[in-house]
């Protein structure tokens, strides 16, 4: 299948077709520079010249349709707030955007599942489901931007990943329209069934190449009658790495998170959001742990006896427990803020991998390395100023940071293809959860056989010959 696409330009007689279908277009070229142009880093930026608003599936269909007879090719967008430049248009695509599909077209308050299309805002979405006593499983840091059709497309794993697991888990169907137009129906709520292919999970990570995602149903958890976190402090990774497995059996089914981050990524959130540390002292390790549970008196024994087990090991130099609703909010804000606060010190090379634990903290060792034999960091005035890591221990994704002056140039050609090589030896997965987008693919080589490659490649010429969906991006680049 070829990569390149000749596309033709969009027409007068397009866009009247479209406008016909009653679908808002615009195609102002400041607005679409401002809005659907540019990814959230500023990294990556697009040429569409038309972006459509669709709001219903059928008018989606509609589109696809004519399209694939035209020979336009189509990228799927919702929030945008992707890093990976998977849903930007490099090669005067057009831009389908489902913003304006979102609404929640059912909620069993029994089975606690929930149907929504999928422009809906994740974090809207999550407020529905609180006042009907349930949650989102998934929790981003974009919670405000993304929408729950780009969760599914990218995969997203998030802050609660430890406790809920990824999308794949949690979906229980798709209502998907295929490149040529027609309405794949797997829209199905039952949490068993057993008839036949998962093709829902064809398009779960899919970004966009495979078709374009309309509805999600979604099974909720429980919204959790108690919540606490703890903030510690600690001076060295191979301490964390022990209190994560003293949280598992100390706090077993109530653990919901485990986050750390080290000493820089909290000078930075203090710097750049103006922001107060969670804790006191400056220490070279931060960890934030959240229990979620139906006994905040039961919970809180077990997170005192947790702390007194890694007081009495001697692995923390200080510890908070935050149990007001405000101030929880408030820590979480700060962990949230991370990458927006690293953006903000300069141009974030942004890389999103897994790794099994015993490598996490090499990453960083490896890469500061690397770097300084190359003459780009370690001293003032390099063209890198930080290199820094922080993440989610429990599902072992760490996202790696290089803060340079500018983005490509030489620090990325000293860090690719050398670092995905770096983490493909070392059994890790070049894309943990932010997809492979419009760059990545080309390093899948590093995580992935060449028959598995192979077989993806298949699957997007089976379900999009004409190669109209997001081309050139995600597999196709492999």
């Amino acid at each position: 299948m070829k990569d390149s696409v000749i596309n033709p330009p969009v027409s007068r007689a397009d866009i009247e077709y479209f406008s016909g279908l009653g679908v808002s277009v615009v195609h102002n070229e400041e607005q679409l520079e401002a809005k659907f142009n540019v990814d959230a880093l500023g990294k990556y930026h697009g040429d569409a010249q038309v972006a459509l608003f669709p709001t219903s599936t059928l008018q989606v269909s509609d589109i696809l349709a004519y399209c694939n007879q035209r020979g336009i090719s189509v990228v799927t967008q919702g929030g945008n707030s992707g890093v990976c430049g998977g849903a930007i248009a490099h090669q005067g695509e057009v831009i389908l955007s489902l913003r304006d599909m979102n609404k929640v077209r059912d909620m069993d308050v029994i089975s606690g599942v929930l149907v929504a299309e999928s422009g809906c805002v994740l974090e809207d979405l999550d407020n529905y489901a609180q006042k009907q006593g349930y949650t989102v499983p998934v929790d981003l840091g974009a919670r405000k931007k993304c929408m729950i059709g780009g969760n599914v497309s990218t995969n997203a794993g998030g802050l609660r990943y430890l406790r809920y697991g990824s999308m794949h888990g949690s979906v229980l169907g798709l209502e998907v329209v295929l490149p040529d137009g027609r309405i794949l129906d797997s829209l199905f709520t039952l949490k068993k069934d057993a008839s036949g292919y998962d093709i829902k999970q064809l398009f779960i990570g899919a970004e966009g190449t495979l078709g374009v995602v309309t509805a999600v149903a979604i099974s909720l958890a429980p919204k959790p009658r108690a919540s606490q976190l703890a903030v510690l402090g600690l001076q060295d990774f191979s301490k964390i790495q022990r209190a994560f497995v003293l949280a598992r059996q100390n706090l077993g089914e109530i653990v919901s998170a485990f986050e750390f981050w080290e000493k820089r990524c909290n000078e930075l959130v203090v710097e750049y959001e103006s922001y107060n540390s969670p804790l006191s002292n400056s220490h070279e390790f931060y960890v934030l742990i959240e229990t979620r549970g139906s006994c905040l008196r039961h919970d809180m024994e077990k997170l005192d006896t947790f702390l007194e087990c890694l007081r009495g090991e001697e692995l923390i130099d200080e510890s908070r427990v935050v149990r007001d609703v405000e101030d929880m909010d408030k820590t979480w804000l700060f962990r949230s803020q991370m990458a927006h606060a690293h953006s903000k010190s300069g141009h974030m090379h942004v890389y999103d991998f897994s790794l099994p634990s015993k490598h996490q903290y090499e990453l960083l060792v490896a890469v500061k390395g690397h770097l300084e034999q190359a003459g780009l960091y370690g001293k003032p005035g390099m063209p890198v100023s930080d290199v820094t890591i922080f993440g989610h221990v429990g599902d072992d994704n760490i996202h790696l940071q290089v803060i340079a002056q500018e983005f490509g140039g030489v620090v990325e050609e000293a860090m690719e293809p050398w670092v995905y090589e770096w983490v493909g030896s070392h059994g890790g997965s070049v894309a943990a959860e932010h997809g492979l987008g419009s760059h990545k693919g080309q390093f899948l080589k590093y995580s992935k056989s060449p028959v598995l490659i192979e077989t993806m490649k298949s699957i997007k010429q089976l379900l999009d010959p004409k190669n109209i969906m997001n081309p050139g991006k995600h597999v196709s680049r492999a």
